[in-house]
């Protein structure tokens, strides 16, 4: 074959080469770019080492990145960008809870915080002095800050060789660890202490060998995650149901556990399932991703028990109750309701509940409920809204501003209509 029959074709081939190896160091380069998002989405630590610490402001990201860990500030007002308090926790929450919860319009959208569990909630550091770290002293996890002792997250006894994980379940694990570092079994995890929130994988029961309870207590307020007044979890007398109790009260029930479901409850996308064995009795769920990426079971300050969506889960079978307070005696005050009001009630003192009560405002509205000649309501200490004081018929309320002028709840009762006091049984 003649020679200068050759160069058209090796000319061809050269072409080819070239555009191949183009279309090479394209793939390439694309393929390390995705590499470095993903990397700068995930490249966060997961752990916590000895000798490592997680200042405010530092967090830790769960793999997957479903889960963050964390210094915050609670807000009651997604809409606030400035916090009314300066205490901080440390918390877990959803990385981006942008699910069937999320709120947007042409004008805003609201994303605020979902925080799923609380390590200090009722020692919280008074400012952004916290850090979080292991003692090498006894290898437990504790948030060290300038406003005195250390705060005691974990008090596993012989801890030496320790770390700690924020599993890519949302749960905060304690590890011993062998001396070439690997994990050599769990000392302590988040998911034997839940706080308000109930997440797949936890439980609500009881450990039949060591006697301990697995149960949710509500915030104590809106902006407090200190332990509030309601309580959901497995009823101690029948294990097979699941109640909402208040200060020791039931005031909701599931019904019974049969066939594979609550008799009088309705729970929608979260799938429950009950064990009993020697060791342990307790309810857990299961949600399906296409239902729901962010699922959670969340009992509110008020008590109400609520979904990923902020729907209320305490419904009955018939749907014709939503919320706690279910076997509770309330007044049946017709068409009358409370209005906020800025002043004075006559007579001075109304009755005012002992401070070591620890209520808020929701219970005091609660107790006013109950009470059928109650007609007005107020927190006594009303920087946090929370001490109540209560005022029966016969008094007024005076408008006024002077300096012991305070938010009053007052019952108003429509013009032309009568309202019915009487007990609901």
């Amino acid at each position: 074959m003649n020679i200068n029959n050759l160069a058209p074709i090796l000319q061809v081939n050269k072409s080819i080469l070239m555009a191949t190896k183009g279309r090479i160091d394209m793939l390439v380069r694309f393929s390390c770019l995705l590499l470095l998002l993903m990397g700068g989405s995930y490249s966060q630590r997961d752990k916590l080492l000895q000798g490592e610490e997680l200042k405010d402001g530092d967090e830790l990201l769960s793999t997957f990145g479903k889960f963050k860990l964390g210094f915050f500030t609670p807000s009651e007002n997604p809409f606030s960008t400035t916090p009314s308090s300066s205490k901080r926790y440390i918390g877990v929450w959803y990385n981006k809870p942008e699910d069937r919860r999320s709120y947007q319009s042409i004008y805003y959208k609201v994303s605020s915080l979902k925080v799923v569990w609380v390590a200090d909630r009722n020692t919280p550091v008074i400012d952004k002095s916290g850090s979080l770290r292991i003692d090498s002293t006894d290898g437990n996890l504790k948030i060290f800050h300038s406003g005195g002792n250390p705060i005691a997250i974990t008090s596993v006894e012989g801890a030496r060789n320790t770390s700690v994980t924020l599993e890519q379940s949302g749960n905060l694990v304690l590890h011993e660890l062998h001396s070439n570092g690997s994990i050599k079994g769990m000392l302590w995890q988040s998911f034997d202490y839940p706080t308000h929130t109930l997440l797949p994988g936890m439980k609500l029961g009881i450990n039949l060998q060591t006697g301990h309870q697995w149960f949710l207590r509500s915030w104590l307020t809106g902006e407090s995650p200190a332990e509030g007044t309601y309580t959901f979890g497995m009823d101690p007398n029948l294990t097979d149901q699941l109640i909402i109790k208040w200060r020791g009260e039931v005031h909701w029930t599931s019904g019974l556990w049969q066939n594979g479901k609550f008799i009088s409850w309705v729970v929608h996308g979260y799938k429950f399932s009950y064990t009993s064995n020697e060791q342990e009795k307790y309810f857990s769920y299961s949600v399906k991703d296409d239902f729901t990426s962010f699922p959670s079971l969340q009992i509110d300050r008020r008590g109400y028990l609520n979904d990923d969506s902020r729907f209320s889960m305490s419904c009955s079978e018939e749907g014709r109750y939503c919320g706690p307070n279910t076997n509770s005696a309330m007044c049946n005050r017709g068409s009358s309701y409370f209005g906020v009001k800025f002043g004075l009630m006559s007579y001075g003192d109304g009755t005012k509940f002992k401070e070591s009560d620890n209520m808020t405002l929701d219970d005091c509205r609660f107790k006013c409920y109950q009470n059928c000649s109650c007609v007005a309501f107020a927190a006594t200490n009303t920087e946090n809204k929370t001490g109540c004081e209560i005022w029966s018929r016969g008094t007024k309320f005076i408008k006024s501003q002077t300096d012991d002028s305070r938010i009053i709840y007052l019952e108003v009762q429509p013009k032309g209509k009568s309202a019915s006091i009487s007990r609901l049984l």
